[in-house]
């Protein structure tokens, strides 16, 4: 009877702890999927990882229990939610084999169609989920919807794309759908869904995202105006400055200086005063002042803001870079031609302000018209002030014609430019000489000729004629310049080089 006892009590025991390992796989899997609904991506692949974990350890200690193909299930799809496909894939194969269940064969499939996504294997991914398309079960059902609408989208059919994101209630399933909109060009669909998704505090990055985007497919004022509704909802401060600034850079990118300051303005008043955003949307307003500058003494205001701005407690990091990069402008020019060159292209690249640059670059010429600079400072110059091109390309054809960079801008080819552009990248300082005002117009390089270069060592000995007889030359007087002794027929002869 004892014994009778204590096998009962093994099996009690033996069934209490798989029923608790289960349960505490279920539960883990439970927190995941509610994170996953409030956007906490991270988190969720945690408690799916540990979901897995408690899985596995049913499925291992368990193999014949009657719910260890439930257990398997889980593992494989706690393995693919939490990234860790490689080693969902030997699991899902068992899975999929000792699954009989219509719902566990529906999870598995999504889990593989998952995992072939993040793969990059989109066909794979539509084949798996074409059954559950059709399941009883709404949830599996819509995100079978989802795999298959992101799965068309990586293979460009974004019209089926936007059909199947459309059936699905998926979270991340209206963002997908506005961006499969935008790829169609259909901005106004686009903004319908962007302004659906509203203020939800689980899709931030997709929000700046898709504005983005949007601004790109409908322009800068349609993602302006799509923001500004937008901001009527709960949106955080924080956010909201952000997205205010990111507007505010898209609008000066097309030359809306006006209206990019009023953005920073406003993100400076969203975010606070002593906000890390207020700050960044001060350093903005300083930035558009370099963009519209012409004139070095333009600058010096913005000097004195940018050092208030990087200094004391909350001082900026983009301030600081940009004084950096403003201060040397505002100094006194160097007196190389390359060094000045540099900073009118470093105010061109760098600042972006290309009126101060085609400014900088006509300074270059004036300095030093003789220099090799000169012509390729003008060159430069055409592109940053097209109000003068005329003026320029005057000065171009009748200073620098001879210039390769003169020729190269009228497209012709010349092999001198890359002799020029190695002499300015190495800095030598390689003047050329200036044809005067009135010189002839024609070809500036003289046709290769076979006479003698160089200066004289001796008088050349005429061949005796006909009619006039060979003459001995007469030892030199004493007022005539001796000989030198080293003349071309007295060296000894010296061995070619190829």
């Amino acid at each position: 009877m004892r014994r009778f006892d204590s096998l009962a009590l093994v099996v009690l025991l033996g069934g209490c702890a798989y029923y608790n390992a289960m349960w505490s796989a279920e539960q883990y899997a439970k927190g995941a999927r509610k994170l996953e609904g409030q956007g906490l991506a991270s988190e969720a692949r945690s408690q799916w990882a540990q979901a897995a974990a408690k899985a596995e350890a049913v499925v291992t200690k368990h193999p014949r229990s009657r719910w260890a193909d439930d257990a398997l299930v889980l593992q494989a799809e706690g393995l693919a939610r939490s990234g860790s496909c490689e080693e969902a894939q030997e699991v899902i194969v068992r899975a999929r084999e000792l699954a009989k269940d219509d719902a566990l064969r529906e999870r598995v499939e999504l889990a593989d169609a998952q995992c072939a996504l993040a793969d990059g294997r989109p066909v794979q991914a539509e084949a798996a989920v074409q059954g559950v398309l059709s399941s009883r079960d709404q949830s599996r059902r819509s995100r079978a919807e989802y795999f298959a609408g992101v799965s068309a989208g990586l293979r460009l059919d974004h019209a089926a794309a936007v059909e199947h994101l459309r059936r699905s209630r998926e979270p991340a399933a209206r963002p997908a759908r506005a961006y499969a909109l935008l790829e169609l060009g259909r901005a106004a669909d686009a903004v319908a869904v962007i302004e659906e998704i509203g203020a939800d505090p689980t899709l931030a990055t997709e929000r700046a995202d898709l504005l983005s985007r949007l601004s790109v497919v409908g322009g800068p004022e349609l993602a302006s105006a799509t923001l500004d509704r937008l901001l009527t909802g709960r949106v955080p401060f924080a956010e909201q400055a952000r997205l205010l600034i990111a507007d505010g850079d898209r609008r000066a990118g097309h030359g809306h200086y006006q209206e990019a300051e009023a953005r920073y303005a406003r993100a400076a008043a969203v975010g606070g005063l002593a906000s890390t955003e207020a700050t960044t949307a001060y350093v903005r307003v300083q930035r558009l002042t370099i963009l519209q500058a012409t004139q070095r003494r333009d600058l010096e205001p913005v000097i004195a803001e940018l050092r208030k701005l990087s200094q004391g407690e909350r001082a900026s990091a983009d301030a600081k870079r940009l004084l950096d990069q403003v201060t040397p402008v505002v100094a006194e020019p160097p007196s190389t031609m390359g060094a000045r060159f540099h900073i009118a292209e470093r105010v061109r690249d760098s600042l972006g302000a290309r009126a101060l640059a085609g400014q900088l670059f006509l300074d270059v010429a004036a300095a030093d018209t003789g220099s090799l600079y000169a012509p390729k400072a003008l060159v430069s110059a055409l592109a940053l002030l097209p109000g003068r091109r005329d003026s320029i390309v005057a000065v171009l054809d009748t200073h620098y014609a001879g210039s390769p960079y003169t020729r190269a801008f009228h497209g012709e080819a010349s092999v001198a430019y890359a002799v020029a552009e190695d002499s300015l990248a190495r800095e030598l300082g390689v003047e050329m000489t200036i044809v005067a005002r009135g010189s002839s117009s024609g070809s500036r390089f003289a046709p290769p000729s076979p006479r003698v270069r160089g200066p004289r060592l001796e008088e050349p000995v005429t061949e005796p004629t006909s009619a006039q007889p060979a003459r001995t030359p007469s030892p030199p007087g004493p007022g005539a310049r001796p000989v030198p002794a080293n003349t071309p027929r007295e060296r000894p002869a010296a061995t070619q080089r190829p």
